[in-house]
């Protein structure tokens, strides 16, 4: 928690991830793939 209020105040933006999100692998994925798919329309970033 420490880090989070450091790194916000620093200016940067904290995305984080609860334990029970990302214990299954297959439920993870996806629930990384919905955020990054998000993250990179937010940020009108293009995967190469």
């Amino acid at each position: 928690m420490r880090g989070d209020r450091s790194l916000k105040l620093a200016g940067y933006e904290v995305f984080r991830f609860g334990t029970a999100e990302l214990e299954e692998v297959r439920s993870a994925e996806g629930v990384l793939r919905e955020f990054f798919a998000a993250l990179y329309r937010e940020f009108k970033v293009t995967p190469t």
